[in-house]
């Protein structure tokens, strides 16, 4: 039998206030990580990935923390981190709730993969759910009810998403594939907010990976008071965030490339004493590192968050940084998305105008005469006008760094024989090893000249956004085999890519101490042919911004009506990219040859099925 004491002890234990929780807490206490969502299953561990420490507890009911922005490469946990949020709301806190996803069918995928592992396989939350019904509640897909409180799964898309629904905890994520508008409702940011008046004390979390800068989880950034993660010195005991660097400062990642391309000595050198870091000190120093706010007066928190702090094992390493980072080089939607998945970093196109005459004054002094240089691939651009030829010779070496050598310009009417011929001659004291040319004017004379060069490819040019430089491989057989009729079928090149990707060359910097720097463009500083009207051709294209629809938007316009050198680059770099010739093991070849090893490789090589497509 009980005792008094007894059953006062079990009032007082009923009655008694629920113990305070932070999101980190609970989950160390209670998540399970399935299979589903996660590379290493079991127990959730903060300390594994503790830079996702601070971010949490923001959400814990007791925080004073009301608007927070994360701008975040992919897949360093935050997704995982915001599912916590929600399971310590549904077992802890309880209160009304939304998580919205760009559109119904991306919230759909979230919730299978992300979602419903909470529900079914973390006990505590299975249990709220009341056992069966967390089956029910997985396979509802727009709202989760539980005791105390609503979870509410919607599109970003829907205008029903946001209709008579009021939450104290409101969560945005993938905010930059949000469309900037929902039908005539308005701005979603705003549309979003709207939804959280009720609750003086709501909390409201963006988050994306970025996309360009000015995008929407950028302005939130902007707004906030941006916090960086700041690490230790195992050496010196320096705090400091880690960023990318690059070939200019001293500070940053750090590598070797090997002559064969192999990546190797990958390190991150201190800002401070200029130490050098392997990848097996970060475990410690993620432990040690704390938040740092570059504006701490602000109330919004914002946080940003690369691949470079990924915790081994749970990310990408640095060394794979590196091979992703050197492969894009050469693209600049390649560039871009590096930039947003890894770094975490919004796009800012580079040189939305560049000066012509700050060219000229870059000019160097380097041997045009004879053949290619060892290590090197010769290509032309060939331009076809209706009174002229114009050609650009560029010799491309590794990492697309390039040359200018010269540029010709072969007056006539090219519906005739003379500029050809006189094009033929010219060819034949130049060796090129690939090529490019127009098909726009003059097709019949194009072909018949491309027709006796197999390693000229005969391209055309293509309008529109988001296509890369050169027609992929499968897109050309899918529209060749759209077409119902034989005829000429040229390699399509985007206009837009190669706009971007000239003005990212340009302003690229030159490689310290005249050593290699990938995409970097030489010119000669002895030939008269790279004059003030050259390089005004060759910057052109302007990128402007201008308003459309309420949004902001960024096109090319051309700024002088003739544009040739930019046109021969393109074609030239075209050229380059579909013959497929490696500068590196050219690079080797020259170096055997040089030793006697081996004879030296034939010129003019390249010989691919469907080079010109049209005769089929």
């Amino acid at each position: 039998m009980k005792t008094a004491a007894d059953c006062l002890l079990v009032f007082a234990h009923a009655v008694a206030p629920r113990r305070a929780l932070t999101v980190s807490q609970w989950a160390d206490d209670h998540r399970i990580l399935s299979g589903k969502q996660a590379s290493e299953r079991g127990r959730w561990r903060t300390s594994r990935n503790p830079i996702l420490r601070e971010i949490m507890d923001c959400c814990s009911a007791n925080s004073r923390v009301r608007d927070i922005a994360i701008m975040k490469s992919s897949q360093v946990g935050v997704t995982e981190a915001m599912v916590n949020v929600l399971g310590y709301t549904m077992d802890h806190a309880p209160c009304p709730a939304m998580a919205l996803l760009p559109t119904l069918e991306t919230r759909d995928s979230w919730k299978v993969q992300k979602l419903n592992p909470l529900l079914q396989e973390t006990d505590v939350v299975r249990a709220v759910l009341g056992g069966v019904r967390a089956r029910d509640a997985a396979n509802r897909q727009d709202l989760i009810d539980f005791p105390g409180g609503v979870l509410f799964l919607a599109g970003g898309n829907s205008p029903n998403s946001y209709a008579q629904k009021s939450v104290r905890l409101l969560m945005l994520d993938d905010l930059d594939r949000f469309p900037e508008e929902v039908g005539e409702e308005g701005d979603i940011i705003t549309l979003a907010e709207g939804r959280t008046k009720a609750f003086p004390r709501a909390t409201r979390i963006y988050i994306s990976t970025p996309t360009v800068k000015g995008g929407l989880i950028h302005r939130q950034y902007e707004r906030s008071d941006q916090r960086r993660y700041c690490v230790p010195c195992p050496h010196c005991g320096e705090h400091q965030p880690l960023e990318w660097g690059g070939p200019d400062l001293p500070h940053g990642m750090k590598w070797t490339v090997l002559p064969a391309g192999e990546v190797t000595s990958v390190r991150y050198v201190c800002r401070e004493c200029g130490a050098e870091i392997l990848e097996h000190q970060k475990p410690a120093m993620l432990a040690g590192g704390v938040w740092i706010a570059a504006h701490p007066e602000r109330a919004m928190r914002g946080y940003h968050i690369s691949a470079l702090y990924a915790p081994i094992g749970l990310g990408p390493s640095w060394a794979e940084l590196v091979r992703g980072w050197l492969a894009a080089q050469s693209n600049t939607a390649t560039l871009r998305a590096w930039i947003n998945t890894n770094l975490g970093e919004p796009w800012e196109e580079h040189g939305e105008e560049i000066d012509p005459l700050a060219l000229m004054n870059r000019l160097e002094a380097y041997p045009t005469e004879g053949g290619a240089a060892a290590g090197r691939v010769r290509s032309l651009g060939i331009d076809v006008q209706k009174d002229r030829i114009e050609v650009s010779v560029w010799e491309f070496g590794i990492g697309e760094e390039a040359w200018a050598i010269d540029h010709l310009i072969i007056s006539g009417d090219t519906a005739g024989t003379e500029p050809w011929a006189e094009l033929a001659a010219e060819i034949e004291a130049i060796g090129p090893d690939c090529g490019g040319i127009d098909s726009g004017y003059n097709t019949d004379q194009v072909l018949a000249f491309a027709a006796r060069r197999p390693w000229l490819f005969v391209l055309k040019g293509q309008e529109g956004r988001g296509r890369p430089l050169i027609e992929s491989d499968d897109d050309r057989k899918r529209r060749l085999r759209k077409r119902r009729k034989k005829g000429f079928s040229p390699f399509l090149v985007s206009d837009e890519a190669a706009k971007a990707l000239i003005t990212q060359r340009l302003k690229l910097t030159p490689g310290t101490e005249g050593g290699p720097r990938a995409g970097y463009l030489h010119f000669p500083a002895d030939e008269p042919a790279f004059d003030d009207e050259y390089f005004a051709q060759l910057t052109s294209n302007r990128l402007v911004e201008r308003t459309h629809r309420g949004r902001l938007v960024r096109e090319w316009v051309q700024t002088r009506v003739r544009n040739e050198a930019y046109d021969c680059w393109k074609y030239a770099m075209a050229g380059f990219r579909l013959a497929k010739i490696d500068p590196a093991a050219r690079a080797r070849a020259a170096a055997r040859v040089a030793a006697g090893d081996t004879p030296p490789p034939a010129r003019n090589t390249v010989r691919r099925i469907g080079r010109i497509g049209g005769f089929r």
